[in-house]
């Protein structure tokens, strides 16, 4: 293992295959400045990254070739899971690799393609792919395979977190189709007897603002093609332990948090702009909206490029169901910030080096945060940013 200081990676575009056939293409905004926190004198913690794992060449376990996600288990055991290589791999808390478990296939134990990990109230571990769950008992020195649970949503959505509602039910989530052939996003809950009750989750009319359809046909069919506004407004949704979830538009501080028994109670910050962008942000953004065009056959560019990034940037919550807001970083910023809620109050505020991406699916406890770097290479490592409190 060795530590390297590394600037952070800019989010590419994404493109994205929808089952009905339509196309789906996305300009990705790039994470970037602090907005000023709410007004409130909360205990502050200060991360700084204490192991990263991973080598540009030598043993095998230390060579990844896409991580997807990093967790960590009760005994501080780190599990990366490698979509490229369709393994978990295991290493002890100082990052010294023990054992693996999946490989591609679709038999007992074995992944295509896994996107994350959580453990279930009774601590098994499990293992989501697009059509299914694996679920291990994780050893001393391996792992148990213990059986399939298989999804309702048909392959689709494979980047969501792995959750448990407050009666210890499955929470699957993913894209439901609708009538005319685009999707809505759902939370089902999986009981044991099979029987699933669904809530779907509406997209907020302002986060559409940022978006622009265009319907096509070609000789393949029919479908639509997705604009998105570079550093235009986002919106965001974070799903965790215990049933709650909460949801945003990333163009002002005002949080939806819903709880176990679906009350929902808003969460307000400042009424603050988000930070302006740099010029190397507004090159970005031009360079972007140009390949839209190319792409879409568009006469003009389908957005202008805002003056300023939307103030939030992130929903996540921890292990203990704290919710983090996490604040859009100013361009050149070293470091991030987000402010963190037990319920509805602020209970403290947490900075982390801007180069350890938490990514889709951060993993979060009081004292650790756990992602990945990039270096200049190219190469891809886990990480753990471990908190002190300074303030």
């Amino acid at each position: 293992m060795t530590r390297w200081t590394t600037r952070g990676a800019r989010q590419p575009r994404s493109i994205w295959f929808a089952t009905s056939g339509a196309i789906l293409f996305s300009t990705a905004a790039c994470a970037g400045g602090d907005a000023p926190p709410p007004e409130a004198d909360v205990p502050t913690f200060e991360g700084t990254v204490d192991l990263e794992i991973g080598e540009l060449e030598g043993e095998d376990p230390y060579l990844f070739t896409r991580v997807f996600s990093v967790a960590a288990d009760p005994l501080g055991r780190i599990l990366v899971t490698d979509n490229g290589a369709h393994e978990v791999r295991v290493f002890d808390p100082d990052g010294q690799f023990l054992f693996r478990l999946g490989g591609e296939g679709d038999g007992p134990g074995e992944f295509r393609s896994p996107c994350c990990v959580g453990f279930s109230p009774g601590g098994e571990l499990w293992v989501r792919e697009r059509p299914r769950y694996t679920v291990f008992e994780l050893e001393d020195a391996g792992a148990r395979y213990v059986r399939v649970v298989r999804r309702p949503f048909a392959g689709q959505g494979g980047g969501y977190p792995v959750a448990f509602d407050a009666e210890g039910r499955t929470v699957d989530l993913g894209l439901l189709p609708e009538s005319d052939g685009r999707f809505v996003e759902g939370r089902i809950h999986l009981n044991p007897d099979g029987r699933a009750d669904t809530v779907e989750v509406r997209e907020p009319a302002a986060a559409a603002e940022a978006r622009k359809t265009v319907e096509f046909a070609s000789d393949g069919g029919a479908g639509f093609l997705f604009f998105y506004q570079p550093f235009g407004r986002d919106w965001l949704r974070a799903h965790g332990p215990g049933g709650r979830w909460a949801s945003a538009v990333s163009s002002a501080y005002e949080v939806e948090l819903h709880g176990p028994d679906r009350a929902v109670s808003q969460l307000t910050g400042p009424a603050a702009p988000g930070p302006a962008l740099s010029p190397a942000e507004v090159e970005y953004a031009r360079g972007r909206l140009e390949q839209d065009m190319e792409w879409g056959n568009l006469d003009e560019p389908p957005f202008d490029i805002p003056e300023r990034k939307p103030p939030l940037a992130a929903l996540f919550f921890d292990r203990g169901g704290r919710l983090w807001i996490q604040k859009t970083a100013a361009g050149g910023a070293e470091t991030i910030e987000a402010d963190v809620y037990e319920g509805t109050t602020l209970v403290a505020r947490y900075r982390w080096p801007r180069r350890v991406r938490a990514g889709a699916l951060p993993w979060v406890t009081e004292t650790a945060l756990y992602g990945t770097t990039t270096d200049e290479l190219g190469v891809q490592r886990a990480a753990r940013v471990r908190f002190e409190q300074t303030r």
